[in-house]
């Protein structure tokens, strides 16, 4: 699955499709809303997923269709890449719905993304326990980011998870379930943006190393608390950059 899109100037180029990507893009309040559409039954070993986006003086909220269902794997990993290349004072806001790991999955994620100084975004990454009928049993989670401003890495995070490491980790606080969601964001005023985020009870925020990128970390025992705090954010980086909030069409 690849899926290549361009903003020039808010105008769209869809610049590669390959089967089985779709996309539809909405028109809302005079923006751009694009939601990724999901084919198929979810990721399986060997499975690629590469979404490439470059903004250029445009605004752009994107979304995913329903979850990321990665089914159980022997020995190769299922791949999901995003490449995002945010310039000219463009915004983007990406609300990425849960990656849900099906017992003895193995995933990995790449995020990338480079932007000038005067661009700014919005993305959020949950990663759910699984199955409802399963708790954490998944093989291998792994995250690789690279943030980049004018052509310098801003802040950069690797790493990998079991769900047996999560589970001793969760069993060595005596907590019985929790849920993980990080927000990364650089908006027009990030100092405005976390203190709105600590009044709103999304406490755990930090700024990288030079201040110019801000990352949010939201845990409940619910992915629909997880969810809702998502959204206040988002509604409150909206707030932040002068924008109103509209209905995603998720639920």
């Amino acid at each position: 699955m690849s899926l290549t899109l361009s903003f020039d100037r808010n105008a769209l180029s869809a610049d590669k499709i390959t089967l089985p990507s779709r996309f539809y893009r909405f028109d809302e309040r005079g923006e751009n809303y694009v939601k990724i559409l999901a084919i198929g039954d979810g990721l399986f070993p060997k499975d690629k997923v590469n979404i490439s986006l470059k903004l250029k003086d445009s605004n752009l909220v994107l979304t995913n269709e329903s979850a990321s269902k990665v089914h159980k794997s022997e020995g190769d990993f299922a791949v999901c890449r995003y490449n995002f290349a945010i310039l000219g004072g463009s915004n983007l806001e990406f609300i990425n719905d849960e990656v849900i790991p099906f017992g003895g999955s193995k995933t990995l994620q790449f995020f990338r993304i480079s932007l000038d100084q005067n661009s700014g975004f919005f993305y959020c990454d949950l990663l759910s326990k699984g199955r409802s009928f399963e708790r954490y049993n998944f093989s291998s989670f792994a995250v690789k980011n690279l943030f980049t401003i004018d052509g310098k890495v801003e802040y950069m995070e690797r790493y990998e998870i079991s769900g047996s490491w999560l589970l001793d980790y969760l069993n060595r606080r005596g907590k019985k379930e929790a849920l993980f969601a990080k927000i990364y964001a650089k908006a027009i005023d990030n100092d405005s943006f976390a203190l709105k985020l600590v009044e709103a009870g999304i406490a755990a925020c930090e700024y990288t190393q030079n201040k110019r990128l801000l990352i949010a970390l939201i845990v409940e025992e619910k992915i629909s608390a997880v969810k809702k705090k998502i959204d206040i954010a988002w509604r409150l980086y909206r707030e932040i950059i002068g924008k109103g909030a509209f209905d995603l069409g998720k639920r």
